[in-house]
């Protein structure tokens, strides 16, 4: 078997760990968000997470912000349609810390809706032009060498020992008792699609790419549709799903869900 089909999580480092492994990491740790919630559309299950304020990811980072002695968490990786400037300061923000955005330079009157709500959350914007997410990952990185001790870069694709453990309990804990026959998530680091086959390592996955070419290794074991949108393309009104679902983002999926996804398979919407 390919490697990166082991249900196993190789870190940035090169460390390989085991579920329990990064069980163990967050084991006195709990989701301290509401349960998920379940609903039925077309025969398929639904995670309503677009009910939960600010996303799943809000779920999945809470330790590692927590955790952290940094008091700035900066992200240089983030496209302006990117959930990660809603998630992040809605964190950062109740335990007292702050996020630190790098991203391409737009003017005010074309703020993205997200960019809008990043800064309402308290995110504070160092806008760089030429902003290819490259070129801000980079001034992300020398911003965080300039004070290692009171700031950490987040990684992209939260590609963390902390924040995949955080991951595979939230999904074992909320899907634990739900019959399904399959998973189903968007994908474009594929963070979430890893964090699926690792929390329930005997079923189906499948993940939709709404971003860039996925890797083998973001890929996993799933299997592997690609929408015909590029990332930043809202899909039209008539593709929408039957619940509210990010347009640029989970939305995409459900076209592909209602034309191949097995009956009672169950869909992890992230956001609206």
């Amino acid at each position: 078997m390919n490697k990166f089909f082991e249900p196993t999580y190789e870190d940035n480092g090169g460390k390989v760990w085991g579920i329990s492994e990064l069980l163990d990491l967050v084991k006195d740790w709990e989701d301290p968000n509401p349960k998920v919630v379940i609903e039925e559309y077309d025969g398929i299950k639904v995670v309503r997470d677009d009910l939960l304020h600010h996303g799943s990811k809000i779920r999945f980072i809470d330790k590692f912000i927590k955790d952290t002695p940094a008091k700035e968490i900066v992200f240089g990786s983030c496209p302006a349609q990117g959930y990660a400037q809603i998630s992040l300061p809605a964190v950062t923000e109740k335990y007292g810390k702050k996020t630190i955005l790098f991203m391409a330079r737009r003017n005010p009157e074309n703020y993205h809706e997200y960019q809008k709500r990043g800064m309402d959350l308290g995110a504070i914007y160092k806008w760089v032009n030429m902003g290819m997410l490259s070129v801000t990952q980079a001034r992300a990185r020398e911003y965080v060498n300039e004070s290692p001790d009171t700031r950490v870069l987040f990684p992209i694709g939260l590609e963390h020992p902390t924040n995949i453990g955080s991951m595979i309990k939230v999904i074992r804990e909320n899907l634990k008792d739900v019959d399904f026959s399959e998973i189903w998530s968007v994908g474009s680091s594929g963070s979430l699609s890893r964090g699926l086959q690792l929390a329930f390592p005997d079923k189906d996955v499948n993940v939709v790419s709404v971003g860039h070419k996925m890797s083998e290794r973001e890929i996993g074991r799933a299997k592997f549709y690609r929408s015909e949108y590029k990332f930043e393309k809202v899909i039209p009104e008539s593709e929408m799903p039957p619940f509210p679902s990010a347009p640029s983002y989970d939305a995409k999926a459900w076209k592909f869900i209602k034309e191949y996804a097995k009956p009672n398979a169950i869909f992890w919407n992230v956001g609206y």
